[in-house]
């Protein structure tokens, strides 16, 4: 979906559509499961890989290919360039790394740092959900950062 001042509006890929249509896997099951994976190809069985790697979505991209493909642009970049980096789940620790990484790189600026939106993170489930667990009768214990600890992200 694209929105503007105008509204939001659907916007397909001509090239995408093609493709499935070459494969017969162009049907109203195939346009209703992109509108629910809001245009991702990846979570569709039925799609060949070779069609989700050549279809991936911007965070569906590792961002270190992101960077590593500018590093090698900005040797013949007079400026700079604007680089957006897209992160599905972002953290303090893949922040730093990211970062780090473009500064070795030799990448002279980054631009936007892309998220997604609240509404698709409700889709997703957490996986790493730490749930304080205590005798009957017992109040929780409020957890404590230990700056020992390397996925901690209060820590970074």
């Amino acid at each position: 979906m694209k929105s503007n001042l105008s509204g939001e509006f659907a916007v397909v890929n001509p090239w995408l559509v093609r493709d499935l249509k070459a494969r017969r896997l162009w049907d109203p099951v195939m346009v209703n499961d992109l509108k629910y994976f809001d245009g991702s190809v990846v979570p569709i069985d039925r799609i060949p890989t070779e069609l989700k790697q050549k279809y991936a979505c911007a965070f569906e991209i590792d961002s270190r290919w992101l960077i590593e493909a500018a590093s090698r642009r900005q040797k013949w970049i007079d400026q700079a360039q604007s680089l957006n980096l897209y992160l599905a789940e972002p953290s303090g620790a893949k922040l730093d790394k990211l970062y780090k990484l473009a500064w070795v790189r030799g990448l002279k600026t980054t631009y936007y740092l892309r998220t997604l939106g609240a509404t698709h993170v409700e889709k997703t489930t957490a996986e790493n959900t730490h749930v304080a667990v205590t005798p009957a009768g017992e109040a929780p214990q409020a957890g404590a950062c230990s700056i020992l600890d390397p996925d901690c992200e209060a820590c970074q």
